[in-house]
């Protein structure tokens, strides 16, 4: 079982790999001040790549911040790419899930509701806590989300991996 996780936005984070191994990282670049449908169309192609290329079998994606007020044009970008990997990992037979950041904050850092760049900072040194390398905090962020799905498709990876389990590893 191969599992991507992305941190969706016009840079995305990825992070890949099988539960329980190494992940790799890399920000995919969608196309900052491109029109929304070049940045659609490159979403299509990641999930595309990631399907062929990288054997992924399963995807999880960081639920995109609705911003309030005059930010239709981040929003409708923000949902539009993420909706194209779903619906080409769907078309393809791949599993595909949105998990919200409180989600991934409880079952990656053991907490959740901490402002965005603390959040940031925190995921980046949990990668490091966990042997990880992750350059960016994109990456950062997506691991958090791959981390997740490896737990939710692999008991082994779960108890290595999550705070919930730390103390019946000790």
């Amino acid at each position: 079982m191969i599992v991507a996780g992305l941190d969706m936005a016009t840079a995305t984070g990825v992070c890949l790999g099988e539960p329980g191994q190494m992940p790799t990282f890399w920000v995919e670049d969608l196309g900052k001040s491109r029109s929304h449908d070049e940045r659609f169309s490159n979403a299509l192609g990641l999930a595309h790549r990631l399907l062929t290329q990288h054997g992924v079998t399963v995807i999880g994606i960081e639920a995109p911040i609705k911003t309030p007020h005059d930010k239709t044009g981040t929003n409708s970008i923000l949902m539009g790419i993420q909706s194209c990997v779903r619906g080409w990992a769907f078309r393809k037979g791949v599993t595909s899930e949105i998990i919200h950041i409180n989600t991934l904050d409880k079952q990656f850092l053991g907490l959740a509701g901490m402002p965005s760049a603390e959040r940031k900072k925190a995921n980046k040194a949990r990668c490091w806590q966990l042997g990880w390398n992750p350059a960016t905090e994109d990456e950062a962020d997506a691991a958090s989300v791959w981390n997740y799905m490896c737990g939710t498709c692999s008991r082994s990876h779960a108890i290595a991996n999550m705070p919930l389990f730390a103390e019946a590893r000790n």
